[in-house]
């Protein structure tokens, strides 16, 4: 983590703020925590912060990914651009009726854009610290998801 941009670093991990507060008002008693916005103080309001936020993010991952294919002097391959447009695809065909689902889902599809990140970083296509970034919040985000999938 040490080869991390400090502004990467500190807004990757601040990028993880709504995951978190998803994940508590989910597993603490209603109302212990304040409402935000139209998420209500309840499980089901960390529910459905958890699905709209994780939506936003894997398609912003997913753009920042398109991104470094595309950069500058670089011509993308239809497996590259392809794979950066596959989770979001899956994502608004396959969202489930309820936001549980709907984190369980995103679970599997920030692990499936991990697995992207890892096969743009072994061909060198983004920067060489984002996966030493990427893995870290992939973590916090998938267990706060699967928290609200299964709690």
């Amino acid at each position: 983590m040490k080869n991390i941009p400090i502004p990467a670093l500190i807004l990757g991990f601040a990028g993880l703020i709504p995951f978190l507060y998803g994940a508590a008002l989910v597993v603490l008693p209603a109302a212990t925590l304040p409402s935000i916005a139209q998420f209500n103080g309840t499980p089901d309001g960390g529910r459905a912060l958890l699905a709209l936020y994780g939506t936003i993010i894997l398609c912003f991952m997913a753009g920042c990914l398109w991104g470094f294919a595309s950069r500058h002097g670089r011509k993308p391959s239809w497996v590259e651009l392809g794979l950066t447009v596959t989770p979001p695809l899956i994502l608004l065909f396959m969202m489930g009726p309820s936001e549980k689902a709907a984190c369980l889902l995103l679970t599997y599809l920030f692990a499936l854009l991990l697995l992207i990140d890892s096969y743009f970083a072994k061909r060198t296509i983004v920067v060489y610290w984002w996966l030493s970034l990427r893995i870290p919040l992939t973590i916090v985000v998938s267990i706060c998801l699967l928290t609200g999938a299964f709690l």
